[in-house]
């Protein structure tokens, strides 16, 4: 039984391997909410063999029990899998390298099961319920954090990967068979993004590449569509998304040569960039985080700060200065953790040899909300509700205790639901209209309008795009695709505006 219920409330150089937030744009951005209103508590830790820093936690229900699992990968050569409301170990798996890859989460073989993905050095594929191994793929150097997705619309899941050895791979999901593979210049650090940046309703791949470069591959052939050249190595994950509100897609990226560029995504061309005071090897987070209802760019610095830029035209809005010595290299994460329906801005401190937090910043000026010290250092904040409570809790991994960290508000709140950005009446005012019946979402246009429905699991991670292009005025019908009973989320956007779904499956 499939119950939809539509809620009006609703809105040095290192590599970057992490994905963050399970999308395959890696947008950064976590759309169910918090109930961290001041300092988290630490809800559990769990001590590996060596550093957990550099593997961002991916989080999911692996096994198919209902209840949520935290996968991370160590430079003790492991992967684990932990149950998400105790830390207690499920099962790890032995790899022959460091794991400095995100691990991505998703039924690749279309078995109805799910497995987990990851880069060593080599690509493995594992059952997400006991750990084993399925198949593995050796590229000719340490491999980046895998994309999943259906990149050629056969029915079939690929995972896409970019390596030290300078190639993109894609590769089929059932097998480990190679579909395709592009080489660049030099070695790929960054974790691919995946979506129709071009508008051609086909899906294109962007790397970064040491060689200085940004690449947009066609997703059904590894075959080249454009490349744009920056002065420094493009180690920075790329993220995609209408950043300007053009309607159309942008790719955003950063580069050592200092700058954050924005490109059209059709043609590669810098739309804007913006000169920040040091490398950028950090990947941009994107989203409304001021809400003034347009897009922001979020993005740390070699030179210690953090700056918000304005989509539409990369003017700096505020700029956070790190008190630490070291620059911010890695990723930030933006959400609502505290359900004051306004985002807030994370932030992993990895510089200097003290005072090592995981920072909170207030998404409307910047300004600093708290400091959570942990141990050096942090490197990728993970935001999902592991523990199935429906309010998101946050996970990191430190080098210096070699322990994988969850931290939750300390009443252990319950109920949080989905980022709520819309009035009540403002599907009125657009002239939409959405009903629900039975598993179907009924949607009715009296304006032509670009629609985007995208189906999130209760962590709020991206389970699938159920359709994402221009409709005309007129009524359609979508069925989402759910597997596994639970609680879920279907994010309705047109031309701009938000409405989610909350999906019950028993």
């Amino acid at each position: 039984m499939l119950v939809i219920l539509f809620i009006l409330n609703v809105a040095s150089t290192y590599g970057d391997w992490h994905k963050y937030g399970g999308t395959l744009e890696n947008t950064h951005f976590q759309r169910m909410k918090g109930a961290m209103m001041g300092l988290p508590d630490i809800k559990w830790s769990y001590v590996t063999g060596n550093w957990v820093e550099s593997s961002g936690p991916a989080v999911a229900d692996v096994d198919g029990d209902g209840n949520v699992e935290v996968l991370v990968g160590s430079y003790d050569r492991k992967v684990y899998c932990l149950d998400g409301s105790t830390g207690t170990r499920e099962w790890s798996y032995v790899t022959g390298n460091v794991v400095n890859s995100s691990p991505a989460i998703g039924d690749v073989d279309g078995d109805g099961s799910v497995e987990v993905v990851l880069g060593s050095e080599k690509v493995y594929c594992l059952n997400g319920s006991t750990g084993a191994l399925e198949w593995s793929y050796t590229t000719g150097g340490g491999v980046s954090s895998p994309a999943l997705c259906d990149i050629d619309v056969d029915g079939n899941v690929e995972v896409i990967v970019g390596s030290d050895d300078a190639a993109v791979y894609c590769l089929n999901g059932s097998t480990g068979a190679l579909e395709w593979s592009y080489t660049t210049g030099g070695m790929i650090q960054s974790s691919p993004a995946i979506g129709d940046i071009d508008g051609d309703l086909d899906l294109e791949v962007v790397v970064g590449s040491y060689d200085s470069t940004a690449y947009c591959l066609n997703g059904s052939t590894g075959v080249l569509k454009w490349s744009y050249v920056t002065g420094g190595v493009v180690c920075s994950s790329p993220a995609i998304a209408d950043v300007d509100g053009d309607l159309s897609m942008e790719l955003v990226m950063g580069s050592c040569d200092k700058k954050v560029y924005c490109f059209g995504g059709s043609t590669g061309t810098p739309k804007w960039s913006y000169v920040t005071g040091g490398q950028i090897s950090s990947s941009s987070a994107l989203g409304d985080v001021d809400g003034d209802g347009s897009v922001e760019v979020v993005v740390g610095g070699g030179d210690q700060k953090v700056y918000c830029l304005s989509g539409s035209n990369g003017t700096q809005k505020w700029s956070y200065t790190n008190a630490t010595s070291g620059g911010v290299h890695r990723g930030v994460s933006i959400a609502d953790i505290d359900s004051d329906n306004k985002i807030e801005v994370l932030l992993p401190n990895a510089g200097g040899m003290t005072n090592f937090f995981l920072i909170a910043l207030n998404g409307e000026d910047g300004s600093f909300l708290w400091g959570k010290t942990l141990d050096f250092d942090i490197h990728d904040i993970t935001i999902a509700d592991v523990d199935g409570d429906e309010c998101v809790e946050l996970v990191v991994g430190t080098q210096g205790s070699d322990k994988v960290w969850v931290l939750d508000d300390m009443a252990n709140s319950t109920g949080c639901g989905p980022f709520a950005v819309e009035e009540p009446s403002s599907h009125e005012s657009h002239k939409l209209e959405v009903k629900v019946i039975s598993n179907k979402i009924y949607l009715s246009l009296q304006n032509s309008a670009s629609v985007k429905l995208s189906l999130y699991d209760i962590t709020g991670r991206l389970l699938n795009v159920i359709y994402n292009g221009s409709l005309s005025s007129g009524s359609y019908t979508f069925t989402p695709t759910i597997k596994q009973s639970g609680i879920y989320f279907v994010i309705l956007k047109a031309d701009g505006l938000t409405y989610p779904l909350k999906i019950i499956k028993f």
